[in-house]
C-alpha cells in the first residue's frame, strides 16, 4: 500500500480539498482509504455518508478495532477512516497522548495495508507536532498544497526544513517530497503568474501541479460529493488531478 500525506503548516491552502479529490481519483486505480487525521474532521463531514459509530481517535485510544471505524463512501473503491470533528477526541489525543505513542500512525497504516488497500491518503492539520511528524514519516510521500500568495515560497522552505528534521528525528528517509499543488490559480492575475514563475525558479526538484480557481470544490462540499461526481468541475481541474494521480501510481509500480 502506498501512503500519501497532504500537509503544510498553514491553514486555508486547500489540504482537505486536495486530499478528498486525490483519494477519489486514486480509487480508480485500486481500493483507496482516506484517513482524516485533522481534528476538525472536514474530510469526514464532506464525504462521510452516515452517522459515525467509531473514529480514528477511538482506534488510537484502543477503544475499538480499526475495521469497526473504516466506512464506505459513495465513491466506488473509496473508504474513509473518519474523525468526528468538534465532537471527537482526536484533538485530545494529539495534544495529550501522541508523544507517548511515537509510532501510532505507522501501526494504523500497517494494519490498513492488511485490508488490501492499494493507496492511502492522509489529510493532516496545519500543525507540525509529534502526531503530524509521525504521520508524515509513516507515509511514503507528502504533497503540499499552497495558494498563490507572496508568502508561499517562504512556506515551502519552512516545510522542507521541517521534513528534513522529521526524517532525522525518526531515523528514516520517508516521506519523499517532490510535488507541490498550487490551488486557486487565476492566470488573469499578474501576481499569480509571477508566483508560479518564482516557484519554478526556487523550488528546484519539486514538480508543480496547477489547479485553477474552481467553484466546484465549495459546491461539492455542500452536496457531500467528490468533484468528479458533480459533473461541474473545470476540465483543467480534472486533468491536473488525473495527471497527479497518474504520476503517483506510475511511481508506485
Amino acid at each position: 500500500m502506498k501512503t500519501i500525506a497532504i500537509s503544510l503548516q498553514k491553514g486555508g491552502t486547500g489540504k482537505t480539498s486536495l486530499a478528498v479529490t486525490l483519494a477519489a481519483e486514486l480509487s480508480t486505480y485500486g481500493d483507496t482509504v482516506l484517513i482524516d487525521a485533522d481534528p476538525q474532521g472536514n474530510a469526514s463531514a464532506w464525504i462521510g455518508t452516515q452517522a459515525l459509530k467509531a473514529e480514528l481517535a477511538g482506534v488510537l485510544l484502543k477503544k475499538y478495532a480499526l475495521d469497526n471505524a473504516v466506512i464506505k463512501t459513495q465513491t466506488q473503491g473509496l473508504s474513509l477512516l473518519p474523525s468526528a470533528g468538534l465532537d471527537g477526541q482526536l484533538k485530545v489525543f494529539v495534544e495529550q497522548m501522541a508523544s507517548a505513542e511515537p509510532f501510532c500512525m505507522q501501526d494504523i497504516i500497517s494494519e490498513l495495508a492488511g485490508f488490501n488497500y492499494k493507496y492511502a491518503v492522509i489529510d493532516l492539520s496545519p500543525s507540525f507536532g509529534t502526531f503530524e511528524r509521525e504521520a508524515l514519516t509513516a507515509s511514503d510521500e507528502v504533497i503540499t498544497p499552497i495558494m498563490p500568495d507572496p508568502f508561499c515560497v517562504d512556506g515551502i522552505e519552512i516545510f522542507s526544513a521541517n521534513i528534513i528534521d522529521a526524517r532525522q528525528k525518526m531515523h528514516t528517509d520517508k516521506p519523499l517530497y517532490s510535488k507541490i499543488v498550487i490551488n486557486a490559480l487565476d492566470n488573469r492575475i499578474k501576481q499569480h503568474s509571477q508566483i508560479v514563475s518564482d516557484m519554478k525558479d526556487k523550488a528546484k526538484g519539486l514538480k508543480l501541479y496547477l489547479i485553477p480557481v474552481d467553484q466546484v470544490f465549495r459546491r461539492s462540499q455542500t452536496t457531500h460529493q467528490t468533484i468528479q461526481s458533480t459533473g461541474n468541475a473545470k476540465a483543467e481541474t480534472l486533468e491536473t488531478i488525473k495527471i497527479l494521480a497518474r504520476d503517483l501510481t506510475e511511481a508506485f509500480k
